[in-house]
């Protein structure tokens, strides 16, 4: 299964499910995503690779500082706890719309994963026509 629900709690953490835990290591990075409602978990190495990308474009550019701003420098380092719960901040879980007690789905996109509310998951699930009417063949995605 690639997608799972869990609550968050009284102090804005969530479980990670063990199967997610044992690919992610632990400690992960948690930052705003590039789609609206998400948030995004990565493992340390994919956010350190895409943290030098970053580095090497030009800062001159107001798109390029305001991207990074968005997306390095919202972004927060949580260590995995015993219980396998990270812990996010208020303005992270805020910027998708989520309290505590709330729940929120996780989908696991290999060594990223994407977080959002639950509700706006299966809004979002209920707009979408079928997938198969997606063409993919402009992306090389074969073999479905």
């Amino acid at each position: 299964m690639a997608r799972f629900t869990n609550k968050i709690d009284v102090k804005g953490r969530v479980f990670l499910p063990s199967k997610l835990r044992d690919t992610l290591g632990r400690n992960v990075v948690v930052t705003l995503s590039l789609d609206e409602g998400f948030l995004s978990v990565y493992t340390d190495s994919r956010f350190r690779r895409i943290r030098e990308q970053f580095e090497q474009l030009n800062s001159m550019d107001p798109k390029v500082r305001r991207v990074t701003r968005l997306i390095v420098g919202e972004a927060l380092s949580c260590d995995v706890d015993a219980q396998g719960r990270i812990s996010v901040s208020s303005e992270l879980w805020d910027h998708i719309g989520v309290k505590p007690g709330e729940e929120v789905c996780i989908v696991n996109i290999g060594d990223k994963l994407d977080l959002c509310a639950k509700e706006f998951y299966e809004r979002k699930k209920a707009e979408l026509s079928s997938v198969m009417e997606l063409d993919l063949t402009e992306y090389n995605v074969t073999g479905l």
